[in-house]
């Protein structure tokens, strides 16, 4: 097979067909991986430059993610945000501070999110195909977007979700379907995202380790499945593939995110009870998977540790197509061994396409 773009590798897997390797994904916060396969020194200055020049070298597929400086910033709604990384940012104050407090914060959101309209897309659009260049090939979003009910327990911390909606589900419904609303029309906005690329991104945190956060049941009730299949068929009419990302433990409701039609499910997270083989042998002609690389393997195993792991990956999930290797959080830490994550890389190019029973590739058999 002749070698593929990274974009045909990327698509081939996600319809489920065997392109000419298992693509690579994952975000990349680790400094030294950067500095390594960019050949520069990364600082907040250079990073919109050094960062897509290191990706592109390595991955077929990543999200535009880059480093800002540490601080706090307080938004339109009074929500505050603290910066205490390059990478990262948490949400530590709202401004509310009891169940009636947030009553009004909701209110006054669901009449924010109605008078909502989209703004300039071109914008939008050329700063997206600004990225599509810096990344010379390696896949980004032509669009992501959040599932209503996450947005909405992310906005104000689960608890205090969880207690409004005890109190005043009608007020939670509403405000659930506004957010719902606010993502179609902009969405709706995006006609012309593919030329970015062709894939989409949808995220809802649904899993613990172990188990889910809500039952099935309650997420019916809330129409997180309903949302999800009609984002995912608006992404579909713009002939745009949907990946779409939990973290943790999600295995009963793998059926039901299928029915939504999602192309693909990532990262597997093994370490919160994902199985990558036992998903692949029941739904992988059903759906693609991203990631599967244990995070506690890449963070304290050795570099044996990490090509066996990832051998096992390729072998599981590879065959038939439908796979994006990756790590298992979506996420490769500055406090991860460099040495780890370029033998998760390097195994997967030295193996080819589907490494089976005892077969090894050349690099690890020099480590024997």
């Amino acid at each position: 097979m002749p070698e593929m773009t990274k974009e045909e590798r990327v698509v081939c897997a996600l319809s489920l067909e065997e392109p000419d390797r298992v693509p690579l994904y994952d975000l990349v916060d680790n400094k030294a991986i950067i500095e390594h396969y960019s050949g520069q020194e990364l600082t907040l200055e250079n990073a919109k430059d050094v960062i897509p020049a290191a990706l592109s070298r390595v991955l077929d597929t990543t999200r535009v993610w880059m480093p800002q400086a540490l601080g706090r910033r307080t938004d339109e709604r009074g929500l505050t945000y603290e910066r205490r990384d390059w990478w990262n940012e948490w949400q530590v104050a709202t401004p509310f501070s009891d169940l009636p407090g947030a009553s009004a914060f909701v209110q006054a959101e669901i009449e924010r999110l109605d008078a909502w309209r989209p703004q300039d897309q071109q914008t939008h659009l050329a700063e997206l195909l600004e990225w599509k260049q810096r990344f010379r090939g390696t896949v980004i979003p032509a669009s992501t977007a959040i599932e209503a009910v996450c947005d909405a327990y992310n906005t104000v911390g689960i608890d205090q979700f969880v207690y409004l909606d005890a109190e005043d589900p009608e007020l939670v419904r509403r405000w659930v379907e506004a957010l719902h609303a606010q993502t179609m029309r902009r969405i709706g906005s995006e006609a012309g995202c593919h030329v970015v690329s062709p894939v989409a991104w949808l995220f809802n945190d649904l899993g613990y380790k172990g188990h889910l956060i809500f039952s099935p049941e309650y997420l019916h009730e809330h129409k997180v499945f309903h949302h999800i299949a009609e984002i995912c068929d608006l992404y579909h009419s713009y002939d745009l593939k949907m990946i779409f990302h939990s973290d943790g433990y999600i295995t009963p409701v793998v059926p039901d995110l299928i029915a939504t039609e999602v192309d693909a499910l990532g990262p597997i997270d093994t370490p919160a009870g994902m199985n990558l083989a036992a998903l692949k042998a029941e739904f992988g002609h059903q759906v693609a998977f991203v990631g599967g690389i244990d995070f506690a393997v890449l963070s304290a195993g050795s570099v044996d540790d990490v090509r066996r792991t990832t051998l096992q990956a390729l072998a599981d999930a590879g065959p038939g197509g439908g796979f994006i290797l990756g790590s298992s959080s979506e996420e490769l830490y500055d406090a991860l061994p460099a040495e780890n994550i370029r033998a998760m890389w390097e195994t997967t190019w030295d193996a080819g396409r589907y490494p089976v029973g005892d077969h090894l590739p050349k690099t690890f058999m020099a480590t024997r």
